[in-house]
């Protein structure tokens, strides 16, 4: 009787260990694969808005979060709305669309009552060298999902813009090249017409 309990608990413990083993792997098989979309649409944010107007890329952004709280700085103490100026002093660190499309995406989706600002998530990806996938983490996400489709919407948004600018530049006419100067016409050599010479009259 004691041999069987004995061999119970250690099939238990051993089915335990293996749970708690198993369990991180498939949470970081979830992140990681979540991480690989949300990449994935970031690129596609970038491949778009590399044939549209810059200024129309960034008005798309600020409309996408009209209505949205975000609280730039650590030492803010208010939250604003997202505006253009946020978005190009963000492209002014050489940041892509796609890559300020998942910041602001991970900065609005945060859910706590201490949410970090986004230059603190920022920090997290320039300075740590964290993916995206860490840095969800780190602010408490327990999945992707919702990220990941607010930069697919982005990704929409800009693709409709760079369709619209494309039609735009089509419709209008190219720029008439600068008619070439006609050469000169070389003016024709004078014709010298030489004097006949003088007849002398006769008697003399």
């Amino acid at each position: 009787m004691q041999r069987v309990s004995t061999s119970l608990i250690r099939l238990a413990t051993l089915a335990l260990a293996t749970l708690l083993i198993a369990t991180p792997a498939a949470t970081q098989q979830v992140d990681s694969t979540g991480e690989k979309e949300l990449t994935a649409a970031g690129q596609k944010v970038d491949k778009a808005s590399a044939s549209a107007d810059s200024k129309n890329v960034t008005a798309k952004i600020v409309d996408q979060w009209k209505g949205t709280q975000f609280k730039f700085d650590a030492t803010d103490t208010t939250s604003r709305q997202l505006e253009a100026k946020d978005v190009q002093n963000l492209r002014q660190q050489k940041l892509g669309y796609g890559e300020i499309s998942i910041l602001l995406a991970l900065a609005a989706k945060q859910e706590g009552p201490s949410p970090k600002s986004v230059n603190e998530i920022l920090a997290m990806r320039q300075t740590d060298k964290m993916g995206w996938g860490n840095v969800a983490k780190a602010l408490g996400y327990k999945s992707l999902g919702s990220v990941n489709k607010s930069v697919k919407a982005t990704e929409a948004g800009v693709e409709r813009v760079s369709q619209i600018d494309k039609t735009e530049k089509a419709g209008k006419p190219e720029k008439v090249e600068k008619i070439e100067k006609v050469e000169k016409i070389e003016k024709p050599e004078r014709v010298r017409v030489e004097k006949p010479e003088r007849v002398e009259k006769p008697g003399r």
